[in-house]
C-alpha cells in the first residue's frame, strides 16, 4: 500500500505544472466575467459538510487581504450555497493566483456538487505544488470515498495523517475503512474455508492482519485454519497472540487448550481450559477441563498404579490406591480417624493412599498395626470394602441407603450367619458385585485388576446418580 501511495505522490508532484494552468484558467474566467458581483451574505446555520477540512492558510499567506474572503467562501460552502462559495474562491484566486487554499476550496465545492473527477484534478494540482497540505489530502479522500474507491480513499486519509497526526476525525475514518477491508477479508476467508481451500484462507487472513495487526479475531481464525492444515506450532503461536489481545475470549482459550492437548502438553491444556471456564463456564468447556485433568492425574500416577488393570491378582495396596483415587471426594468428606498407625507401608509407593482409606475406615489395619499391602484380595475382601463405601454413601443419602443396609441376599454358598454375608448382600443388592450361577458368591475367588476397577467405578456412579 505504501509503495502505491509514494507513486501517487510522485505523479502529483510531476503534475505540479497543472496547478498554475488551473489557476490561470480561474483568473481568465473571472476576468471575462467583468467586475466582481457582490456576494450574498452568509446564512448562519449548522455546517452541512462536517467531514470537510477547512483549507487552512499558511503563515506565509496569513497577512493577505484575501484571507477574509477565503474564509467567507468556506462558510458559504458549509451553508450549502455552492454557487456563491465557488464564486468566492474564484474571486480570491483572481486576486492572487498562487493562493492554493482557495484552489482546495474549489475542490471541496466540486465534491459537494459530486463532480468527483474535477475535484480530484484540483486537489491533485494543489498536492503537486504542496505535497504536505493535509486539507487537500482529506479532500482527495472525500472525493475518492464518494466515488466508492475505498482503497484509494484510505491511502489519501493515511497521507493526511502522515502530515498531521492530530486529525482525530480523519483517524476515525481510517479505522472505519480498515475495518471494512478486514470485514471483506473475513468474508472471503470464510468462503474459502467452507470450500476447504485452507491455504487460500490462510493467505487472506495473513493479508488482513497487515491492516489490523491488533485483531484477536483474525489471529484466532488464522489459528483455526492452520490447525486444519496440520501446522499446530504456528496455530498455537497465533492463538496465543489472539488471547493476549482478547484475554477473556472463551473461544480462543478453548482453542489454545485443544491445541496444547493435541501436542501432548496436558499442563498447558489444563491452564488454558481453566481460563476458558472462568470466561464462560459452559458444560462443554467444563467437560474438556475434567477430561484433561483426568489424563493429567493418570500420567502423574506411579507406573505400579497404571499397571493395575492388567494385573491378574490385585493386592490390598493396589485396591487401596484405586479406592482413594477414584473416590477421592467421598473419602475427603468422611469422618477421619487421625490416630491410625501403620508400620509396614512407609516405603511403599501407595503409602499415602493406604493411609487415606485406613483413616476413612474403608480398609482395616490389623491389630499389630500392619496393613500387609502385598496380600492378595479375594471377592469377600472386595465385598467388605464395597460395603463400607456403601455405608458412607448411605450417610449422604439415607433413603437410597436403606435398601443396602437391610439387604439379605440368599446366596447358595453363604449362610446368613457367615461373616461376609452382610457385606456380600450389600454389594450385590447395590449392583457393585454380581453372583455366579446358582446364586453362588464364591467369596474366596481371587480378584484381578479389571474386576476391582469395575467395582470401584460402580461405587463412584452411586455417589451422584
Amino acid at each position: 500500500m505504501r509503495r502505491k501511495g509514494k507513486g501517487m505522490r510522485t505523479r502529483l508532484r510531476m503534475s505540479g505544472w497543472l496547478f498554475a494552468a488551473l489557476l490561470m484558467g480561474f483568473v481568465w474566467v473571472v476576468g471575462c466575467a467583468g467586475p466582481r458581483a457582490p456576494l450574498a451574505p452568509v446564512i448562519p446555520g449548522a455546517p452541512k459538510f462536517l467531514n470537510y477540512m477547512f483549507p487552512s492558510v499558511p503563515e506565509s499567506m496569513a497577512g493577505l487581504s484575501i484571507v477574509t474572503e477565503h474564509v467567507q467562501a468556506w462558510r458559504r460552502l458549509q451553508a450549502g450555497d455552492l454557487l456563491s462559495a465557488s464564486a468566492g474562491f474564484a474571486n480570491v484566486l483572481a486576486g492572487t493566483a498562487t493562493f492554493y487554499p482557495a484552489a482546495a476550496g474549489l475542490g471541496y465545492v466540486d465534491v459537494a456538487a459530486r463532480r468527483f473527477d474535477d475535484a480530484l484534478a484540483r486537489f491533485g494540482a494543489v498536492l503537486g505544488r504542496v505535497p504536505t497540505y493535509a486539507p487537500a489530502w482529506v479532500g482527495r479522500g472525500e472525493a475518492l470515498l464518494a466515488s466508492r474507491r475505498e482503497d484509494e480513499a484510505l491511502e489519501a486519509y493515511e497521507s493526511a495523517l502522515a502530515t498531521d497526526p492530530s486529525l482525530t476525525g480523519v483517524r476515525r475514518r481510517v479505522e472505519v475503512l480498515r475495518f471494512r477491508r478486514v470485514q471483506g477479508a473475513l468474508e472471503m476467508a470464510r468462503e474459502a474455508e467452507q470450500a476447504e481451500r485452507f491455504g487460500e484462507a490462510r493467505q487472506v487472513y495473513e493479508t488482513a492482519l497487515t491492516e489490523a495487526p491488533d485483531s484477536g479475531v483474525l489471529y484466532r481464525r488464522l489459528a483455526l485454519v492452520e490447525r486444519r492444515l496440520g501446522e499446530l506450532g504456528r496455530a498455537l503461536e497465533h492463538v496465543r497472540r489472539a488471547n493476549e489481545l482478547e484475554p477473556d475470549d472463551a473461544e480462543g482459550l478453548t482453542l489454545q487448550g485443544e491445541i496444547h492437548e493435541t501436542l501432548g502438553d496436558l499442563e498447558g491444556a489444563e491452564s488454558a481450559f481453566v481460563r476458558a471456564v472462568r470466561a464462560d463456564p459452559s458444560p462443554e468447556r467444563g467437560a474438556l477441563l475434567e477430561r484433561v485433568r483426568a489424563r493429567l492425574a493418570a500420567v502423574r500416577l506411579p507406573p505400579a498404579y497404571r499397571a493395575i488393570p492388567n494385573n491378574s491378582q490385585i493386592t490390598r495396596a493396589e485396591l487401596a490406591s484405586v479406592v482413594a483415587v477414584e473416590l477421592e471426594g467421598l473419602l475427603e468428606d468422611a469422618p477421619r480417624n487421625e490416630g491410625v498407625l501403620i508400620t509396614d507401608t512407609r516405603a511403599h509407593w501407595a503409602d499415602w493412599w493406604i493411609l487415606v482409606v485406613a483413616q476413612a475406615g474403608v480398609m482395616e489395619v490389623f491389630p499389630n498395626h500392619t496393613f500387609q499391602p502385598e496380600m492378595d484380595v479375594d471377592r469377600g475382601g472386595l465385598a467388605l470394602v464395597a460395603s463400607r463405601v456403601l455405608m458412607l454413601i448411605a450417610n449422604r443419602d439415607p433413603i437410597r441407603g436403606a435398601a443396602w443396609r437391610t439387604a439379605d441376599y440368599q446366596f447358595s454358598d453363604l449362610d446368613p450367619g457367615h461373616l461376609q454375608h452382610r457385606a456380600a448382600s450389600m454389594a450385590v443388592t447395590a449392583g457393585v458385585l454380581s453372583v455366579f450361577d446358582d446364586n453362588r458368591f464364591e467369596s474366596d475367588n481371587p480378584v484381578n485388576g479389571r474386576e476391582a476397577l469395575a467395582a470401584v467405578v460402580r461405587l463412584e456412579r452411586l455417589i451422584d446418580p
